[in-house]
Parts: structure tokens; C-alpha cells; sequence
């Protein structure tokens, strides 16, 4: 038996009491992320009145996930996987304590909060990212990664909010109870897992003296068909997300005269249009290639952009630009699910983490060249020629998809999924599911 074969058999992701667990767990430690991601900067800049202080937060998130991000995938491939992720919950609810001792001429204990939480976050999120695949069968990767984009989403349109209420009503001291009973709630349901969890990389290099190191880590991957150009066009994705925050508010404003709430009407729709979606690409995920959802859903996205830019061409009615945003929610979810699917289904088990972390340290730094460009420009380069440049940006996502991720995997692409089953090392233990 497999490892992957370890999680449930079965036509639906739904009859494994594991990924259950993993999902739930999953909802609820999304939820306090955000809701402590808008919590914290809120109450500074409310506090100081200060963009500076603010944007310190923001800062530290970055350059922390930059320079730890794939030593902390390291770490997660060398550890039990449900142990770490129990650890790191427990551990991000005790590092809340300090904010009890912030005050509006004290702040510092929020930073030191904000680096604490993101270290800790290096060594979780390569560890559920490499979880997934561990509690469902190969051929229902798909299935959970897109029950997972409905989490994800779910989670941003309650844990946002949240944060805001909860700061504004209840103070620092409400946010730490609040965000210590999530993570405190995923370290149950993550405890309560079944599937055998413990590290693969011994079973993958036993003779490996650094076998589990970064290093060794990055030769794996580099050695995987496909794989360098996946974190490649991963990177240039993120870099063209990061332009799209301050393009969309000066295109609300300019081109469509508008203000904060169209702003907040108009992005809300993707949130209800990717849990739409989600629930679609959820029913047909059987019957899908992960590396083509990837490529499609960039290439859906560029199109829709390329129209939603041009439209004040056309119209500048509120209703058109609602329902195009909406409509951005399938390819955009279709490219997520796709890319989750197909970095399981590609990179050798062993060393999963690594590569969550490695996509997370180059995602920020493509995130920090992309915010800052567009940043650099806007005040000098048309929105709508900005925006242009940004839906070709998604576009190239997808051809790049297919020339350095999908043609180089061509001989592999007849094998069922996942696509590469060889990889798999044989783990013993009890059977998750029905």
C-alpha cells in the first residue's frame, strides 16, 4: 500500500473521516489568520494614525516568509506532520500573550507578534500543504483541493470581517481569546488524525546523511520534470496578484468614478463567485488534468481581466463590472485547485514541504517586485494600460503552464493520477474512511 494509497478508497473525498478532520481544521485556522491579519494592522494604524508603523506589519510578514519559508518546508518534511502541525497551533496561541501588553505608546509587542506568528506559520503551512495528499487517495486530490478553495473562501469572507469587528468592539484583548480558541481547535481536530503521518524522507533516502536538508531538498526537485518551471510560473503568478490590490482601487476610482464601497461591492463578488466555482470544479475534478486546470485558469483569468479593463470603453454601469468580477471567480479558483493538485501529484512525497516553502519564499519575492512596481508606475503609466499589461501577465501564466511545466512532463502525462505513483514509498497503518 501506498502512502496516498493510505487515505480513503472511494469515489468521494467526502467519506474520509481524515481529510474531514484536515478540512475543519483547515476552516478554522484560515479564519483566525485573516481575522488576525486585519485585526493587528487595524489597530495600529488606529492607534497611530501612522501608514509607517502600519506597513511594518506587512514588512516583517514578507521578509520573514522570504528568508524562512523553504527552511521551514525543510523542517515539516523532516517531522511527523500531524505533531507539527499540533505544535505550531499550540504554539501560535501562546504567542498571542504579548499582545495583552500592547498599548497605544507600546507597540512593539505586536511586532514581535506578527514575526513570531509568521515563523511559526513557515513550519505549519508546508505542513498541511503536505497532508493533503497523505490522508486522501491520488485520485481524489483534485476533489479536496477544490473542498479546500470553498474553505479558503469561506474563511476570508468570515475571518475578515471578524477581525474588524473584534478589534474595533472587544480590543487586543478580544482578538487573543478569539484567534487562541482557533488555533487551539485545530490542534484538536489535527490530533484526532489516523493516517500515519510521520516523515517520509528516511523511507525516500536511507542511506542520506543530508538527505533531509534543504540542499538535498533542492536537487530533488530540481531533478523532477517539470518542477523548476512550475515554481517558475508559481513566482510570476504571485507577482501578477501583487499588481492587482493598487491597480484595482486607482481603476475603481478613475475609470469608473467610484469609491470604497464599489471597491468593497465589486471585490466581494470573487469571494461568492470562487465558492461558486469551487463547487463546480469539486463536481467534474475526476475528470481533470491538474497541470491543464492550471494552465486554462490563468488563461481564463488574463481573459476576463483583459474584458473587465476595457469594458468603461463600452459602459461604466456597476452591475457589468459585479458580474465580471463574479465571473473571475472560476478561473481563478480553476488555476488554484489545478496548481495545488499538480505540485501533489509531481513533487516526490519526501519532499513536499520544501517545496511549499520554496513557493513561498519566491512567491514574496515576486509579490514584493510586483506591489512595488506597480506602485513605482501608477502615479506615471495609465491605469488601464497597467491593467492591460496585467491580464497579458496571466495569459503568459498559462502558456508558460504548458511550455515548461506540461511539455516537459509530455511522456508522463498517459499515467493516471497522480502522475507520478512510483514516488510513493510504502507506509503501513490504518485505513482512513469508510
Amino acid at each position: 500500500m501506498t502512502s496516498n494509497e493510505v487515505g480513503a478508497a472511494g469515489p468521494s473525498v467526502w467519506r474520509n473521516r481524515d481529510f474531514r478532520l484536515v478540512l475543519v481544521g483547515g476552516l478554522v485556522n484560515d479564519i483566525g489568520d485573516w481575522s488576525l491579519a486585519v485585526a493587528l494592522p487595524v489597530f495600529v494604524f488606529t492607534q497611530t494614525h501612522s501608514g509607517r508603523d502600519t506597513a511594518v506589519v506587512f514588512v516583517i510578514e514578507m521578509f520573514v516568509g522570504i528568508a524562512l519559508g523553504p527552511y521551514g518546508g525543510t523542517l515539516a518534511d523532516r517531522w511527523d506532520l500531524r505533531r507539527t502541525i499540533v505544535a505550531t497551533n499550540v504554539l501560535q496561541a501562546v504567542a498571542l500573550l504579548p499582545l495583552l501588553a500592547v498599548t497605544r505608546h507600546r507597540l512593539w509587542p505586536a511586532f514581535v507578534v506578527i514575526a513570531v506568528q509568521t515563523v511559526l506559520r513557515q513550519l505549519n503551512d508546508p505542513a498541511s500543504f503536505a497532508l493533503v495528499p497523505r490522508v486522501v487517495a491520488p485520485d481524489q486530490l483534485v476533489q479536496a483541493n477544490a473542498a479546500n478553495s470553498t474553505s479558503g473562501s469561506l474563511a476570508r469572507l468570515i475571518g475578515s470581517p471578524l477581525g474588524g469587528v473584534v478589534v474595533a468592539f472587544g480590543g487586543l484583548r478580544t482578538v487573543v481569546a478569539v484567534d487562541a480558541a482557533t488555533f487551539a481547535a485545530v490542534a484538536v481536530a489535527t490530533s484526532l488524525v489516523r493516517t500515519p503521518t510521520a516523515s517520509l524522507t528516511a523511507a525516500a533516502e536511507p542511506g542520506g546523511d543530508r538527505a533531509d536538508g534543504l540542499r538535498a531538498g533542492v536537487r530533488a526537485l530540481r531533478g523532477e520534470a517539470g518542477l523548476g518551471g512550475y515554481v517558475a510560473v508559481q513566482a510570476l503568478a504571485q507577482l501578477t496578484f501583487a499588481m492587482f490590490p493598487v491597480l484595482f482601487i486607482v481603476f475603481v476610482v478613475d475609470e469608473l468614478h467610484g469609491g470604497g464601497t464599489q471597491v468593497g461591492l465589486i471585490r466581494a463578488m470573487a469571494a461568492f463567485g470562487g465558492i461558486g466555482a469551487s463547487l463546480v470544479v469539486a463536481r467534474t475534478a475526476t475528470r481533470r488534468s491538474a497541470l491543464r486546470m492550471m494552465a486554462a485558469g490563468y488563461l481564463g483569468i488574463g481573459a476576463v481581466a483583459a474584458v473587465f479593463v476595457n469594458a468603461p470603453l463600452v459602459t461604466r454601469a456597476l452591475w457589468v463590472y459585479l458580474v465580471l468580477f463574479a465571473l473571475t471567480g472560476l478561473p481563478n479558483v480553476t488555476s488554484q485547485i489545478g496548481a495545488s493538485s499538480a505540485a501533489q501529484q509531481i513533487c516526490p512525497p519526501a519532499v513536499l514541504g520544501r517545496l511549499s516553502g520554496l513557493l513561498s519564499a519566491t512567491g514574496a519575492v515576486g509579490a514584493a517586485i510586483g506591489s512595488v512596481g506597480v506602485g513605482a508606475l501608477v502615479d506615471h503609466v495609465s491605469v488601464r494600460t497597467l491593467f492591460n499589461v496585467q491580464a497579458a501577465l496571466y495569459a503568459l501564466c498559462g502558456v508558460a503552464t504548458y511550455l515548461v511545466v506540461i511539455r516537459p512532463r509530455r511522456d508522463l502525462e498517459g499515467i493516471s493520477p497522480p502522475d507520478r505513483v512510483d514516488h510513493l514509498p510504502t507506509v503501513q497503518g490504518p485505513v482512513s474512511g469508510s
